[in-house]
């Protein structure tokens, strides 16, 4: 499946860019995803790993700020279009290829890892949170957000009408979200992604939880504090994302352990 997962994000890797480009050239959406980051991270600036970077947004908004960034992502296509956004932008980013399951890094490397709307598809979620708290030094912070993008449309009447009248508006101004069920993942893979099959984000604070984080957090309230205008009309039909955040324990000093015995 993981290859499948792969290629669908290759294949739209172009038009995915061009949508995430349109959320950067917004000065309300940048900072507001900036403002919300910062407000779960803090404001020292951090070594950060950026996982399933995609086209480069989130390593971008956090760059602007003064965060030290290495991004990774498993498609080349989106691995392509990020470093030509990095030409675009201005902005140093190192980018690589990398897999959220088995990331390319020594244990104990970032101050903070990142995410965004990258959980909901990887085929091992548990296994990609135990990555993501390998890489962190102790006292690091793992921040991801994500949305319920397969459960909305099926669970409300209204959303499914606001959801046909924003892809009409999207098809007359030629704009689509990578989320839209024809962009979406064919009838094969998508009922094998397990995001569909839980009620999220209680499954991720006990997916956390397993995989050692303390302090476990969410945050919800995001999308009107990043979206409005035709942005929100045209994506704001989808239930609202939320922000989870754990912490890697410190751990014993090698003061403390010497000290210890």
């Amino acid at each position: 499946m993981k290859e499948e997962i792969v290629d669908h994000w290759s294949r739209r890797s172009s038009s995915y860019s061009r949508f995430v480009q349109e959320g950067l050239s917004k000065r309300y959406e940048r900072e507001g995803w900036q403002t919300i980051f910062t407000e779960a991270i803090g404001k020292e600036k951090c070594k950060m790993l950026d996982v399933g970077t995609g086209p480069g947004v989130v390593a971008f908004q956090l760059a602007e700020l003064g965060h030290e960034m290495t991004a990774v992502d498993l498609s080349d296509g989106m691995l392509e279009e990020a470093r030509q956004n990095a030409l675009r932008y201005g902005l140093d980013v190192d980018f690589r290829k990398g897999d959220a399951e088995a990331l390319p890094f020594p244990d104990n490397t970032f101050d903070v890892v990142v995410a965004k709307y990258v959980l909901w598809t990887v085929p091992d979620p548990e296994k990609a949170l135990s990555e993501w708290h390998r890489v962190l030094r102790p006292g690091g912070k793992v921040v991801y957000v994500d949305g319920n993008w397969t459960l909305d449309l099926e669970r409300s009447w209204w959303r499914r009408r606001w959801c046909g009248f924003a892809n009409f508006l999207n098809a007359v101004s030629e704009h689509r979200s990578p989320f839209q069920k024809e962009e979406s993942f064919n009838d094969k893979v998508r009922p094998q992604l397990w995001s569909i099959h839980v009620d999220r984000p209680s499954a991720d604070i006990e997916m956390m939880r397993r995989a050692g984080f303390d302090d476990v957090q969410t945050m919800n309230g995001l999308k009107r504090r990043v979206l409005r205008g035709t942005r929100l009309i045209r994506y704001g039909y989808w239930r609202d994302y939320f922000l989870v955040s754990g912490t890697k324990a410190m751990g014993l000093t090698a003061e403390k352990a010497a000290g210890a015995k």
